[in-house]
């Protein structure tokens, strides 16, 4: 239990109609009766009159209580709901501190929620992420995480590693007692199978961290090809100069889409060719290259009524037939490729779809994740595979005991690491004050 009791605005700066007022700590009910007068029993409004230490009123508005361990941060919690003026806000937690109380840091409620073991590290990171979703898709990955599934699945993992550690170490402690061959076999059929479980759970959490920070399509293609036209279409604004002269795009043009309930980010870049006219254009076009090894997808876009060369990238690509309104019938289109008139609108619905099937966005909703999950994910699968080839090998049964202790702590970093205040202090330093 943390001795210090911290206060601070729960809800978004601002006005409006209510504004809610944390307090944590073990002196939480003291100073919410100085503010508030006697307390309601826990979980039960009460109406209260909010004042200073003079008499003066400050407010009217509502009290309730939480009495630890079932409060948010496992400490004694009361809110106060008071009227919506920032200023009024401020005030009342000035008070606050005036009775004792100190402002809480960024994310230190949270903190203590995990400290207090009422939340393990993923689901802190839930709660931020969940703050912090500007998609559909993004808050209910959130939520997922937030609810437990990830570290519930996490836990299950570590219980099956923890199992087979038992055994292999018994067999090393009391080699005189036998465990026979069956017992090995049983071990090597679950290693294998947590590698697999692990393997898939390594691609989920990779398209969790995409649908957390977002998606990078580029367009590129030949000068004077529709790129940017391309790209206001998609926009619905226009966000890039056009023009019929082409090298109009000298430098990279981003632009974030909500596409399909997931942030898209597409980067206009200027135009490919063999013989670029001077240094200006020459930089533009190797920021286009360089905006391509980032992508995750890449829109080639090409004057259909053209015949410019095909350029493959090494990445996933779309070949994307621009001013097909010029042609006087419409090609017939592949999986790969779709042809659009941008200045039209004629395709785009068909582009997009296209887009969103080549992202994997739309399918069943994914946990959201970071890109620590991923890294220890790896970890673990590199000391799984390091214990199931020592144990199919028949190599010392110290390094398989080894290798799947390994495993075990990789993953527990994820939920609740051993030695973690630098992380600590790097994650919850992304939440805002009072949460």
């Amino acid at each position: 239990m943390t001795e210090s009791t911290i206060i601070a605005p729960a809800s978004a700066p601002g006005r409006g109609g209510v504004s809610v007022i944390r307090i944590s700590g073990e002196q939480s009910l003291v100073i919410a009766e100085k503010l508030c007068g006697k307390l309601e029993d826990p979980w039960k409004f009460k109406k209260c009159k909010i004042t200073r230490k003079n008499g003066d009123t400050l407010d009217t508005g509502l009290v309730v209580v939480f009495q630890s361990p079932r409060s948010y941060t496992g400490e004694d919690v009361v809110e106060i709901h008071c009227h919506g003026n920032p200023r009024l806000v401020d005030l009342i937690v000035a008070e606050g501190v005036a009775w004792g109380a100190r402002i809480a840091e960024p994310g230190e409620f949270t903190k203590r929620a995990y400290l207090n073991d009422k939340i393990d590290l993923a689901q802190a990171e839930g709660v931020a992420d969940l703050i912090e979703a500007q998609t559909e898709e993004a808050a209910l990955a959130a939520q997922g995480s937030l609810s437990g599934q990830f570290s519930s699945d996490i836990s299950a993992c570590i219980d099956a590693l923890i199992a087979s550690r038992v055994f292999i170490e018994a067999s090393l402690d009391f080699p005189e007692e036998e465990t026979g061959e069956g017992g090995l076999v049983r071990v090597g059929i679950e290693i294998r199978t947590q590698l697999d479980f692990i393997k898939a759970l390594i691609a989920s959490t990779e398209r969790g961290v995409l649908i957390r920070e977002g998606f990078s399509v580029v367009i590129v293609g030949p000068p004077n090809a529709g790129k940017s036209t391309l790209l206001n279409a998609l926009a619905k604004k226009d966000l890039a100069i056009t023009s019929s002269v082409a090298g109009t795009t000298r430098d990279s043009i981003r632009a974030s889409l909500n596409l399909g309930g997931a942030v898209v980010e597409f980067v206009d870049t200027a135009g490919l060719r063999k013989e670029p006219e001077n240094e200006i254009e020459e930089e533009g076009m190797r920021r286009a290259q360089s905006a391509v090894e980032e992508a995750n997808l890449v829109l080639s876009v090409f004057d259909v009524t053209k015949q410019d060369e095909l350029k493959p990238f090494n990445k996933d690509t779309i070949i994307v037939f621009n001013k097909c309104d010029l042609l006087d019938q419409h090609p017939g289109e592949t999986g790969g490729e779709v042809f659009v008139s941008a200045e039209t609108g004629s395709g785009l619905d068909n582009l997009v779809e296209l887009i969103l099937i080549k992202l994997g966005v739309g399918g069943e909703t994914t946990l959201l994740s970071r890109r620590r999950h991923v890294v220890c994910l790896r970890d673990c699968y590199d000391s799984l595979s390091s214990a199931a080839s020592s144990l199919e090998e028949g190599e010392g049964m110290e390094l398989v005991a080894e290798s799947l202790l390994s495993a075990q702590h990789s993953l527990g970093e994820i939920t609740r690491p051993v030695s973690s205040d630098d992380l600590l202090g790097e994650i919850f330093s992304e939440f805002c004050i009072g949460k």
